[in-house]
């Protein structure tokens, strides 16, 4: 008998001393029950089946790790906690029935009760604070008296009022809460009460979702526009003029409407009236195909009424979608020794490569494409323009990334160097590793602008004492001074918005392009 009260995971009884367990310090949820052999196997093969909350953490980033004083996930403890629940959860299904009883209209004289209290809380809102206490007075305190000085039995012949003495010492015993033993027609009632709750939670959750999520996740987008922008407005107006509503009238109308609408009488007239007028409709349908009634505009399924709120949600969105502008950059290099014209097309990279970059730093080679036909717009974006323009400023961007040790041209200058002579321009090129300060002065005679910081003849004996020459990061003009190894050019190209293809719709590689605004 023992071991099936054990199987069965009952509380131990008080003289009975149970073994240890990792999870005996939990004696809410685990009772102190003993584990069998089979309890303990099949605990560890969902664990080996069920993640971890360590795996988990990564995932599921929102939500709380489980508490370290709480027991890890077991059938056996799941299995006795559920047990514990079902015997003591029959109170809360009581007081769901007392409710629907209520609100039906089940007893008329408790419902009319019930609309007067209400009516004089709308009123009276302060009235509030003193509920809670006659509840606790009427309906806990008033019974568990009346429970411990019963009225003595009647032994007349006649029926008369029950005489209550409450004078004199208790005559009956305090009743208390006790859970429902797992035996019991109460057990089995609870089980099916939660069984329907659980199924009534789930059919509220899916139809509340279905009707939300249409009108909130912008898969319409004009219908979703078109709630955003009505609750836009409602919210300006109610921080405007909300303390002109009256809150009392409104909840004391609202709520009376609302239990009055619950009547059966109510309904029913509810429901003639609205079959007269679709009766009515009907005739009238019949006689003049022209004229409808109203309760042809009433729609009478979910999906009609959706589609009434989208055929309201008529408004124009913008309809040109969002433009940017990409950039690639036309790498090429020449080999060591070879001749400053030798300039061989390296690839497209979403990088400059200049010297300072950490990928050529590191000692990596520039990442890309050979050929233009290969570059893919980003995800999400499509090309708008027909093909790339080059960028003939490259000033602008090289100051902008702050690139140094690079040499790039002036634009309306004519070049002479060997390494830009004879083609288009905006290229931008290492500059050599052996450049000097007399490279840049030359580099400024030959436009004829001296920078500020360039001396003048009769300074030059005091620049020549200083040992630390002042070299400049950047060069305009041409490349005849000599060249590095790699060189590049910037290529743009409009892209706009398009709509993402659905998950596992197919997968396109594209190349990562750094974008900017237009």
């Amino acid at each position: 008998m023992d071991g099936f009260t054990e199987a069965l995971g009952e509380e131990p009884k008080p003289g009975k001393k149970r073994s240890g367990s990792p999870d005996s310090l939990h004696s809410r949820s685990s009772s102190g029950t003993k584990h069998s052999l089979q309890d303990r196997l099949l605990t560890k093969l969902i664990q080996q089946v069920i993640p971890g909350d360590n795996e988990d953490e990564s995932e599921s980033s929102d939500k709380a790790p489980a508490s370290p004083t709480k027991p890890a996930f077991s059938l056996p403890v799941m299995g006795n906690n559920f047990r514990r629940f079902n015997a003591r959860i029959g109170v809360v299904f009581l007081f769901q029935d007392r409710v629907e009883r209520l609100l039906t209209w089940d007893t008329p004289s408790h419902t009319i009760s019930l609309l007067f209290v209400y009516s004089f809380i709308c009123l009276e809102p302060h009235l509030l604070l003193v509920l809670p206490l006659v509840v606790l007075l009427l309906f806990i305190m008033v019974p568990a008296f009346v429970t411990r000085h019963p009225p003595p039995p009647n032994t007349s012949t006649s029926s008369t009022t029950p005489y209550y003495s409450y004078d004199g010492p208790a005559l009956a015993p305090a009743t208390t809460i006790k859970p429902a033993p797992e035996t019991s027609k109460d057990f089995l009632r609870n089980l099916r009460d939660l069984q329907n709750c659980m199924a009534d939670f789930s059919d509220v959750h899916d139809a509340v979702i279905n009707v939300i999520a249409p009108l909130t996740n912008f898969s319409n987008e004009k219908l979703s526009s078109t709630l955003f922008l009505g609750c836009t407005v409602a919210i300006v107006v109610l921080f405007v003029g909300a303390h002109l509503v009256p809150l009392k009238l409104v909840m004391l109308l609202g709520g009376n409407a609302a239990i009055l609408s619950i009547h059966p009488t109510v309904g029913q007239f509810v429901g003639a009236m609205m079959q007269d007028m679709a009766g009515e409709s009907g005739d009238m349908d019949f006689d003049d195909e022209n004229k409808d009634g109203f309760a042809s505009s009433v729609p009478s399924d979910p999906t009609e009424a959706m589609s009434a709120m989208e055929r309201l949600a008529d408004i124009s969105l913008d309809t040109y979608p969002e433009e940017r502008e990409v950039e690639i950059f036309e790498v090429q290099h020449r080999a060591a020794g070879t001749s400053e014209s030798g300039w061989e097309s390296f690839l497209f990279s979403h990088a400059p490569y200049d010297p300072l970059s950490p990928s050529r730093i590191a000692g990596d080679r520039p990442r890309g494409c050979r050929f233009f036909e290969d570059v893919r717009a980003p995800p999400g974006w499509a090309w708008k323009s027909k093909k790339w323009e080059l960028d003939l400023d490259c000033r602008e961007w090289v100051v902008e990334r702050m690139i140094t040790r690079v040499g790039f041209e002036v634009p309306g200058v004519t070049a002479e160097g060997n390494a830009i002579v004879g083609e288009v321009g905006g290229w931008v090129w290492d500059l050599p590793p052996n450049h000097s300060a007399e490279d840049d002065e030359e580099m400024s005679l030959a436009y004829g602008d001296l920078p500020p910081d360039t001396p003048t003849p009769q300074e030059k004996g005091k620049a020549k004492e200083d040992d630390t020459p002042k070299l400049r990061d950047w060069e305009e003009g041409t490349a005849s001074h000599g060249v590095g190894e790699w060189r590049r050019r910037r290529w743009v190209r409009v892209v706009q918005r398009v709509s993402l293809p659905p998950a596992g719709a197919g997968s396109v590689t594209y190349s990562t392009l750094s974008s900017r605004t237009k």
